[in-house]
């Protein structure tokens, strides 16, 4: 995203036996917590699912952005996206709200920083369930109400951000690395880490006795499982007003060498590495949230081969 991470929270209320919805509506009324949502999410871009849209249609002073495989549908005073992704890439770097439903929630939770919960003291019937949160999240705070709380988790540990500056980098590590921009049919391959949500050419940091080229080979077997051979040489890029800030408080400053490669054999999947790889093409692009270092070598892999860009 071009102007730094987004840091997504999921904002929902639920009953004991979480349950978020019934009917196209929540089984209960609760002013409070309707006040609660209403102050803390004012300000914010807010992505949901139609659904939840035609239950609460368009609140004022929040960017509604309604996520919907309908081509044709709109809504006055709404923006609308095709996909949770597309969404991401709607904000572009601004702090976000997920609002709902199901099936958003659950597509967004592995990329979420929070979740703030109402927890509703009592067992209510419903059609419609928030998703189980994992040991990576710990509660963090709890405000009791009458018959309820809000309680806000945060991941642990939290994931991969980006701080932005003048000259950032001048404190920071600096980082070697490496990737390759795969093409297919017109479709470039990228993979995703549930630690930033980004998608991003696959690459890493370079080892001690390797060649640039050999890195590039090296990460795309161990991200996605593709054998493949460098080509040419695509760019190299560093941004000094942009560091990456690690879940342990390193900050680095990425330098990056990419090259243009082509498949030898192999399928691509997700491994331990990485969480999800796709082939997109240049359309595409424009519907996902990309790493900013690499959203220019992205837009020059889809170029007839120039001499090679440096930044």
């Amino acid at each position: 995203m071009s102007s730094g991470s987004s840091h997504i929270t999921l904002i929902a209320a639920m009953s004991r036996n979480r349950v978020i919805g019934k009917d196209g509506g929540m089984p209960w009324h609760l002013p409070e917590d309707l006040k609660y949502f209403k102050r803390t999410t004012m300000g914010h871009p807010m992505i949901m699912g139609r659904k939840t849209f035609d239950s609460m249609g368009a609140l004022p002073g929040r960017r509604s952005i309604i996520v919907t495989r309908q081509a044709d549908w709109s809504a006055d005073g709404v923006e609308t996206a095709t996909s949770l992704d597309h969404a991401l890439a709607l904000v572009d770097g601004q702090d976000v709200f997920v609002v709902g439903g199901a099936q958003i929630y659950e597509q967004a939770l592995p990329f979420a920083d929070r979740v703030l919960l109402t927890e509703i003291d009592r067992d209510v019937e419903g059609d419609t369930s928030f998703p189980v949160l994992d040991a990576v999240w710990r509660e963090a705070a709890r405000e009791e109400r009458e018959g309820f709380a809000w309680v806000t988790y945060e991941r642990t540990p939290p994931r991969a951000t980006y701080d932005l500056g003048e000259r950032v980098g001048a404190g920071a590590v600096q980082r070697m690395g490496a990737g390759a921009a795969v093409m297919r049919d017109g479709r470039l391959l990228l993979t995703r880490r549930s630690d930033n949500g980004l998608w991003c050419l696959p690459g890493g940091g370079v080892e001690a006795g390797e060649r640039w080229s050999e890195t590039a080979v090296r990460e795309v077997r161990e991200e996605t499982g593709l054998e493949v051979r460098v080509t040419s040489l695509l760019g190299a890029c560093t941004d000094p007003d942009r560091v990456v800030v690690y879940p342990d408080g390193e900050r680095v400053q990425i330098y990056d060498v990419s090259f243009r490669a082509e498949v030898v054999a192999g399928e691509a999947g997700p491994t331990d590495e990485v969480s999800e790889v796709g082939w997109f093409g240049r359309a595409d692009i424009a519907r996902i949230p990309v790493l900013p270092l690499h959203r220019h070598l992205i837009d020059a892999a889809f170029a007839p081969q120039d001499p090679p860009i440096w930044s």
